[in-house]
């Protein structure tokens, strides 16, 4: 019964909603946070370097609390509606205390502001996940809910994009526009999660210190779980470089002043109809078959990555389409994966749905976050600098040949494990590869 009144249009509405200000956040701290620090705040690239990193490593912690507490709440609020407020306050002072910074900003402060934004998006994102698993008791209506999120984070992705791709006389930077319509709707959407939405009572046990580890025993449980947290963490490394390094690839690698937002937009929109055309394949496609042919292309891409010309908007733009219609499919597979071998050793839902959320999150971002910071090193290494006048000499080496290089080790790792892997079918249980398109998970 309450499956049926969670799921009913309304209140499935309600509970994707969150994810179109979600996209928005995650598309202006992975792409524009960084030209927002080195543009309008003047900070040097090392400086940049490190705050990416805390930006990145921030939400770490706060998944892992989230994931074991998070399951708790309060007495008089419910299992999840204290976490969402406390989230939704610190994204809106983290917000606040990032964009009212001056010319010569207090590298301190920007540092406090950027850790109250993230640790709030974490506790919001852990909070809203798990919210949607315990929504649902099987795979067809958890994947009617993750599915109707991954609309709503595609269109946002797509709306945010083409915000940024806006290039008005006298408007702030994209993330500063971003950020604001995010912090607001964030607000709004999430009041509506707060107030519309049924809420457990929280879990009857007592909270334990020892609890804090709950996300990471998941990760360590068999060895089917080691493999597909390894391959969580290369996605997620993944996925930082190749977001992060674009909009410097597209300004400085290629001397394209002012069409990075234009790229992200083509590449939004071609995410999205990669994501379509995956659904219809993934009916008759295993998700490891699936991954593999998601990860060749990658290869191929990071490859032609350093061929491109520069001064071509013809040439970006024929290597963004393929980039974007592939871009997404990998995090989908590995969610496919993860929902069948969560499905194998039991629903993930009751007391345990936000450690199961939280658990293989925390190796995506963290290996996000090195590999962001670890981008930043090879760039300072190689002398480049994106305050620096454009010059022949930063038209290849740092910014191509870095992200480059990065992205076709890591993917060259993936498809090694990924050919050791015993994921396509957990020993014991059905065959839950083949999954009908509406078992898909959501993007985040």
């Amino acid at each position: 019964m309450a499956d049926r009144e969670i799921l009913s249009g309304t209140r499935l509405v309600v509970l994707s909603l969150p994810s179109l200000a979600f996209a928005g956040y995650d598309l202006a701290r992975r792409v524009f946070l960084a030209p927002y620090l080195s543009g309008e705040l003047a900070l040097q690239v090392g400086v940049v370097g490190w705050l990416v990193l805390l930006a990145n490593f921030a939400s770490i912690p706060a998944e892992l609390l989230a994931g074991s507490m998070g399951d708790h709440g309060s007495d008089r609020l419910g299992r999840r509606r204290l976490w969402m407020i406390l989230g939704t306050a610190l994204v809106l002072i983290g917000t606040a205390g990032l964009l009212r910074q001056g010319t010569a900003p207090s590298i301190a402060s920007v540092a406090i502001a950027l850790i109250a934004l993230v640790v709030g998006w974490a506790l919001c994102n852990v909070t809203h996940g798990a919210w949607a698993l315990e929504a649902a008791h099987d795979s067809r209506s958890r994947g009617r809910i993750f599915g109707t999120r991954t609309l709503f984070g595609i269109a946002g992705g797509i709306g945010f994009s083409a915000i940024g791709a806006l290039q008005v006389a006298g408007w702030p930077s994209p993330f500063t526009v971003i950020m604001i319509t995010v912090a607001f709707g964030a607000l709004v959407l999430h009041a509506a999660l707060v107030t519309l939405l049924p809420d457990r009572a929280p879990a009857p046990d007592r909270w334990r210190l020892a609890s804090l580890l709950d996300p990471l025993r998941l990760l360590f449980a068999n060895r089917g779980n080691r493999q597909l947290a390894a391959l969580f963490a290369l996605n997620g490394a993944h996925a930082a470089i190749t977001t992060t390094g674009y909009f410097y690839m597209v300004d400085n690698g290629l001397g394209l002043r002012g069409w990075a937002p234009t790229g992200i937009l083509v590449q939004t929109i071609c995410a999205a109809m990669g994501i379509l055309a995956a659904i219809r394949i993934g009916a008759s496609l295993s998700a490891h078959a699936l991954l593999r042919l998601t990860l060749w292309a990658n290869l191929g891409l990071a490859l032609a990555l350093p061929l491109l010309p520069a001064g071509s908007p013809v040439a970006l733009i024929l290597w963004t389409v393929p980039f974007g219609l592939t871009s997404a499919i990998d995090f989908m597979a590995l969610r496919m994966l993860l929902g069948a071998r969560l499905d194998a050793g039991g629903a993930p839902s009751g007391k345990r749905a936000a450690a199961h959320y939280a658990g293989f999150h925390l190796p995506f971002n963290l290996c996000g976050a090195i590999a962001s910071g670890l981008l930043f090193a090879g760039y300072r290494t190689l002398g480049f600098d994106p305050r620096a006048a454009l010059g022949p000499e930063q038209t290849f080496a740092p910014v191509l040949l870095v992200p480059s290089a990065a992205a076709a080790l890591i993917t060259l790792v993936s498809l090694i494990i990924l050919a050791d892997s015993p994921l396509d079918e957990p020993a014991g249980a059905p065959s839950a590869m083949r999954m009908p398109p509406e078992t898909v998970t959501e993007q985040v």
